[in-house]
C-alpha cells in the first residue's frame, strides 16, 4: 500500500506520537496506560478511560500487511495491546463503568466508546489477546451497565453504546444482548428528525453527527439492518450540506461548533450513497491540503480516541474519486433553522436560532467566520451566539431577521478549592449512580446548556442583493457598552473536541470597536470576492 491512501498516509505519521502516550515499562503498575498525564507526568489522580481506545489503533496497526507498516505483526505491538486493554479492566468501576473527566464519573460516554473498541479488539483478535475470558467478563460488567443506562442529550454516545453491545452480542451470541440494540436502536430512530440529523445539545452539529454515521455505518455492516440504513442515508443527505468550498467542514452554526468529519462511516456509506460520495472526496481533498481536522492537528487526547477511524476508513478506500460537484442553490432547514445559501459567489450557512452565526466562503476561498456579536459592558461580557430553540426568526430567500436577548458568557476555572470538594463529595457519593446522574446534569448545564439571559437586545439583519452579503447588527442596552467585537470564532460552550486550528482560522474579518454607548448600528458589506465594506454608528 503506498501513501496515495490518505487516511493511512494521515495517521501513520502519527503513531509515534500515539505510543509516546503509553506506558511501556512491563513492571509498572500502570503498564498500558495511555494516558501520559496519569502515568508520566503525575499531574491527574485518576486515569481516563477513553485513552484506552488507542488499543485499537495497535490492533489494526499489527494487522494491515501494508509495505509502510512497520507495525505489522510486531511482537511489541502485541503486547502493548495486551497491556492496555489489562489496564482497561483494571480501571472498571465496580458498577461495570468507566471514568473520563473525573474520579468515580461513572461515565456513560467512556463506557460506551471503551466496550466499542475493546470489544472490536476482540472480535478481530480472538485468543491472541492473552487475557480473553477476563476481557470478556469486564465486557459484560460493561454491556450490563449500559444497558439499563441510557443518555439522548448526545445521541453519537448512544449509537456507541449500540455499537458496543452489539459487538458483545457477536461475541457472545446471547440473544437478549442483541434484543437490547433491537429496543435501543428503535428508540434512537424516533430521535432522529425529519431534517436527518439527531440531537446533540438540542440541535445539530457537524462532527459530532458524522460520528454518530461512523458508529452506525459499522452497526450496519455487522447487521445488515434496514432500519439502520434508512438512518444513515437521512443523516448524509443532512451532513452533505455543510461541506465548504474552502475544504473545511461545520464550525460555529453547529449546536456543539465542531470542525471534523469522522472518515471511516463516510467511506463505508460512499459504496452506496452518492450524497456520502460527495463528503468523501472533499475529505481526502482537504486532508491531503491540509484544510480540516485531521490527525496532524488533534491534540493527544482526541489522537488517542479517533485514531482507528483513518485505519477502517483506509481498509475500504478506493481510488475511484471523480470531480466533485458543488452543490448550488438555497435550502432551509426549518427545524433547526439552519439556512444555506449557495451560488457561484457565495457559499452561506447560518443557524438562526444560534443568533444568526454564519459562515462565509466567498470565491477567492477567503471566509468569514462569524461566531455572533460579544459585547463588554464593565467587567463581563455578553453574546447573542447562544443555542436557543425560542429564538424570534424572520426567514425569506434573501432577507432574514433574528432578534433576541445576549446572554452572559460564563468563566468557569478548576481551582484548588473546587478541585479538593469535588474529590472529596465523589468519594464518598460517587459510588451512588443517581447522585453521579445529577451531578453530570448541573455540570453540563454550568459548561454547556445554561444561559443566564440580559435585557441587553441584539438584532441581526442578513440580506442578500447585488451580487453581495449585508450583515447589520443593531445592539441597544441599558449600559453604556465599552466594546463590541463581531466576526470572530467565539465558541464559549465547553465541547472537547472543538476549538483546533486550521488554515480557514487565519480570517482577516475581526473588528474590535470601542463604544462607549448604550446603542449601536455595525453593517458590514461583503463581495463576491470577501472585499468588505465596514462602519458603524451610534444612536
Amino acid at each position: 500500500m503506498d501513501l496515495s491512501n490518505i487516511y493511512f498516509k494521515s495517521i501513520i505519521n502519527e503513531i509515534p506520537r500515539l505510543l509516546g502516550l503509553l506506558d511501556k515499562n512491563p513492571i509498572s503498575s500502570t503498564y498500558g496506560c495511555f494516558d501520559r498525564n496519569f502515568w508520566h507526568y503525575n499531574v491527574t489522580d485518576f486515569p481516563c478511560a477513553r485513552f484506552q481506545e488507542a488499543t485499537l489503533t495497535l490492533t489494526y496497526l499489527y494487522l494491515i500487511d501494508w509495505q509502510n507498516n512497520q507495525y505489522y505483526n510486531s511482537e511489541q505491538i502485541l503486547n502493548w495491546i495486551n497491556a492496555g486493554i489489562d489496564f482497561w479492566c483494571a480501571i472498571q468501576r465496580y458498577n461495570g463503568s468507566f471514568d473520563e473527566w473525573y474520579p468515580y464519573e461513572s461515565s456513560f460516554v467512556a463506557t460506551a466508546f471503551t466496550t466499542y473498541a475493546i470489544s472490536e479488539v476482540l472480535l478481530l483478535m480472538g485468543e491472541r489477546i492473552r487475557n480473553y475470558n477476563k476481557v470478556l467478563n469486564s465486557l459484560e460488567r460493561a454491556v450490563n451497565f449500559l444497558s439499563r443506562n441510557v443518555d439522548y442529550t448526545a445521541c453519537n454516545q448512544e449509537a456507541g453504546c449500540i455499537l458496543g453491545i452489539y459487538n458483545f452480542y457477536l461475541l457472545t451470541s446471547e440473544e437478549k444482548y442483541k434484543r437490547i440494540v433491537e429496543r435501543r436502536l428503535k428508540n434512537l430512530s424516533k430521535l432522529q428528525t425529519e431534517e436527518g440529523w439527531f440531537p446533540e445539545y438540542g440541535g445539530p452539529d457537524i462532527g459530532y453527527l458524522s460520528l454518530t454515521v461512523d458508529y452506525l455505518s459499522k452497526l450496519y455492516i455487522k447487521s445488515e439492518s434496514p432500519l439502520v440504513k434508512d438512518m444513515l442515508d437521512r443523516a448524509i443527505d443532512f451532513l452533505s450540506y455543510f461541506v465548504h468550498p474552502d475544504g473545511t467542514f461545520g464550525g460555529e452554526y453547529g449546536s456543539r461548533n465542531t470542525k471534523y468529519i469522522i472518515p471511516a462511516g463516510i467511506e463505508l456509506v460512499s459504496h452506496w450513497n452518492n450524497s456520502a460520495k460527495y463528503i468523501r472526496d472533499m475529505l481526502r481533498k482537504s486532508l491531503r491540503e491540509y484544510k480540516t481536522i485531521g490527525p496532524y492537528n488533534l491534540d493527544d487526547r482526541y489522537l488517542a480516541y479517533i485514531g482507528y477511524t483513518y485505519l477502517q476508513a483506509s481498509l475500504v478506500y478506493k481510488d475511484d474519486s471523480e470531480e466533485t460537484i458543488i452543490r448550488k442553490g438555497d435550502r432551509f432547514f426549518p427545524k433547526s433553522s439552519i439556512w444555506i445559501y449557495s451560488d457561484e459567489n457565495f457559499y452561506l450557512v447560518s443557524n438562526l436560532k444560534k443568533g444568526a452565526v454564519l459562515r462565509i466562503v466567498f470565491k477567492n476561498k477567503e471566509s468569514l467566520k462569524d461566531s455572533g456579536v460579544v459585547l463588554k459592558i464593565g467587567k463581563n461580557y455578553y453574546t447573542a451566539g447562544w443555542l436557543n430553540s425560542q429564538e424570534e426568526v424572520y426567514f425569506e430567500r434573501n432577507n432574514v431577521r433574528v432578534k433576541r436577548k445576549a446572554v452572559k458568557i460564563p468563566s468557569y476555572r478548576m481551582t484548588i478549592f473546587k478541585n479538593i470538594l469535588l474529590r472529596i463529595f465523589q468519594i464518598n457519593f460517587g459510588r451512588f449512580e443517581n447522585i453521579n446522574r445529577l451531578i453530570k446534569k448541573i455540570l453540563r448545564g454550568m459548561l454547556i446548556s445554561k444561559q443566564k439571559l440580559t435585557s441587553i437586545r441584539v438584532e441581526r439583519y442578513i440580506k442578500l442583493l447585488n451580487n453581495k452579503i449585508e450583515i447589520e447588527d443593531i445592539i441597544e442596552a441599558s449600559k453604556n457598552i465599552d466594546r463590541v467585537y463581531v466576526g470572530m470564532e467565539n465558541p464559549y460552550v465547553f465541547i472537547p473536541s472543538s476549538r483546533y486550528f486550521q488554515e480557514a482560522d487565519l480570517s482577516k474579518y475581526f473588528h474590535e470597536i470601542i463604544i462607549n454607548a448604550k446603542r449601536v448600528i455595525i453593517r458590514r458589506i461583503f463581495d463576491e470576492e470577501g472585499k468588505e465594506e465596514f462602519s458603524y454608528k451610534l444612536y
